[in-house]
């Protein structure tokens, strides 16, 4: 789960991501869809990375919205678990 908040067009929207379900301002879930239609080859992090419809899993709809939906992001909330401080990737 998260909810990123960020501003287009100078407007702060909130768009969250649950279960699978994105949802949110309708400015910024439309803005989400159209740019999920576009090919920015792979996007998120392994296992859950994706090079077609970002949207179907967390990783990749996290990816593309705050690099490709939002002009500025301003705020990001997550229940992810935090690495380890001495992970390897």
């Amino acid at each position: 789960m998260f909810e990123v908040k960020g501003s287009i067009d100078g407007k702060i929207y909130t768009l969250r991501y649950s279960g699978g379900i994105l949802t949110g301002d309708a400015v910024a879930l439309e803005k989400a869809r159209k740019e999920n239609k576009k090919d920015y080859g792979y996007l998120g992090l392994v296992p859950g990375g994706s090079e077609e419809n970002y949207l179907r899993k967390e990783n990749p709809a996290y990816d593309l919205i705050t690099r490709f939906v939002f002009d500025i992001v301003t705020e990001k909330k997550n229940n992810w678990l935090e690495d380890e401080p001495d992970t390897i990737y």
